[in-house]
């Protein structure tokens, strides 16, 4: 029962979909950026840490592109989209974080 809740809490809401870069991310970056692209402009594109949806963040409502800064904690996240049809591109941008 344990493991099916813990299944539970870290899956994305349904139709949402989970994109894994835990593999992909080097250890010393806290954040990255999300340049998002979004087709047609009026649509909206959604991101948040699986389990935590209050943790959303959303871009591009009226515009064609934006940028997310989303702090990296485990690497996993799920994304959603406000229209069914639409098209969207992601591209994550890495930079060390700097500390003063």
């Amino acid at each position: 029962m344990e493991k099916l809740l813990l299944v539970a809490s870290l899956a994305c809401l349904p139709g949402d979909r989970l994109i894994d870069l835990s593999g992909k991310l080097p250890p010393n970056v806290r954040s990255m950026n999300f340049v998002v692209s979004v087709e047609p402009f009026y649509t909206r594109f959604y991101v948040y840490q699986p389990g935590f949806p209050d943790s959303i963040q959303q871009c591009c409502g009226g515009k064609p592109s934006g940028v997310l800064k989303i702090p990296i904690v485990d690497g996993r996240y799920c994304v959603r989209q406000s229209q069914p049809q639409m098209k969207w591109t992601v591209r994550a941008l890495l930079r060390p974080d700097i500390e003063m």
